[in-house]
């Protein structure tokens, strides 16, 4: 996918993203990607736990594996808020190449976001069990997958770095 198409993309899901475009804007940026993708996995978790409220009432092996989703929401989350901010995007110094990779990466970790997002929404509307486990290990799969590219992310950001 073209640069500025994963650039359009994500400005529509980010109010105020600059796309890496503005030097002096660079780590701004950043911010505001990891804080829209941890806000809606926050978003997420909130639905997971009023999720296994009702379910501890129907079924104790459901509640504990949507508790196993609470958790690794609250990982991805906190990988998110509490990554390092020092590094290539203090001074604004960071290759074009680096960039076009950390745009790709942010894009894919909003994409999973949002795929989160709507895979727990739709989680609440399943009624029998065994789809409903089934709908449950695909989501905590694809939080596997979100916190891989968040790793992903922190790789590209702390090889600029060496660079």
């Amino acid at each position: 996918m073209a640069a500025s198409t994963l650039l359009e993309k994500l400005e529509q899901v980010i109010p105020g993203f600059h796309g890496y475009r503005q030097r002096a804007l660079l780590r701004e940026d950043d911010a505001l990607v990891r804080g829209r993708v941890a806000s809606m996995l926050d978003s997420a978790k909130g639905r997971v736990e009023r999720m296994i409220v009702v379910m501890r009432k129907k079924n104790i092996g459901a509640a504990l594996r949507l508790d196993d989703l609470r958790l690794e929401l609250i990982k991805a989350s906190q990988m998110l808020k509490h990554a390092k901010r020092d590094g290539p995007f203090e001074k604004g110094e960071v290759d074009e190449r680096v960039l076009e990779e950390l745009l790709k990466c942010d894009y894919d970790l909003v994409h999973l976001a949002l795929r989160v997002v709507e895979r727990v929404v739709n989680l609440s509307m399943s009624l029998e069990d065994r789809e409903f486990m089934d709908k449950l290990n695909e989501t905590i799969n694809i939080v596997y997958e979100l916190e891989n590219c968040i790793k992903k992310r922190e790789e590209i950001i702390s090889v600029s770095k060496a660079v």
